[in-house]
């Protein structure tokens, strides 16, 4: 599982069909959008929210009673800039083998 670093400590995140279903219902996006990426990392607004549902999945993977808000991911960010790009890199990262492994599920037609 990936891990970001706040304030010397390591957090699991995970992306995963759940936490990309769940962000596409919040946003109204299409699960389409959302693994090509182009609406999922297109603004502050979205990687916050991401970064919210990932490391919550991530704290759920791991057997973690910690739960997170936007609103304390946003703190994160505004105090560690940074954490919005690995955000971002940790997303497009873990959708890359996720989209080759349902386009091979996915008849062409």
């Amino acid at each position: 599982m990936t891990e970001i670093q706040y304030k010397g400590k390591n957090y699991p995140i995970h992306f995963g069909l759940r936490a990309i279903n769940q962000f596409a219902k919040q946003t109204g996006s299409n699960f389409n959008d959302v693994v090509t990426a182009a609406d999922a990392v297109s603004t502050l607004d979205a990687l916050v929210s991401l970064g919210t549902i990932g490391l919550n999945e991530g704290a759920k993977r791991a057997g973690m009673e910690d739960r997170y808000s936007e609103e304390e991911i946003w703190e994160w960010c505004d105090e560690q800039p940074r954490l919005i790009l690995d955000i971002a890199d940790i997303f497009i990262e873990s959708i890359k083998p996720l989209s080759e492994k349902l386009d091979g599920l996915i008849p062409k037609v």
